[in-house]
């Protein structure tokens, strides 16, 4: 259990940390109020879930561990559903009640579909 804890925590924070990077190098859109850099890191996080979730689960040879530390702490660092949830709210505490929406379904919807996409990639 305390391997599997570490394994996850060091995919995490290195996921974390590649969140806060892709955050702070990705233009924003001045002016927007729209919370494109969240979303383009979670939408990219979603297609690699999916392709490290048909890797996994072609490749005989993968391990519990690499499942641990790529899907469970890399990608459960690196996207945000937090943020994602306060930046939702921001949206609809400044009247951009439309583009709050619009935020959710591209995010679930299109997040969806790239999860999908990338599994099928690997198969």
């Amino acid at each position: 259990m305390i391997k599997s804890l570490l394994i996850v925590g060091v995919g995490g924070a290195l996921g974390t940390m590649l969140r806060y990077l892709c955050q702070r190098l990705l233009p924003g859109i001045s002016g927007s109020g729209f919370p494109w850099n969240t979303l383009i890191v979670n939408l990219a996080g979603c297609f690699l879930i999916g392709l490290l979730w048909g890797w996994t689960t072609k490749t005989v040879s993968s391990t519990e561990q690499i499942k641990l530390f790529a899907i469970t702490g890399l990608c459960g660092g690196f996207t945000t559903f937090s943020a994602f949830s306060v930046e939702t709210l921001q949206l609809v505490k400044n009247d951009k009640l439309l583009w709050a929406l619009a935020y959710i379904s591209i995010s679930v919807v299109i997040g969806v579909l790239l999860t999908f996409s990338g599994y099928k990639i690997t198969q």
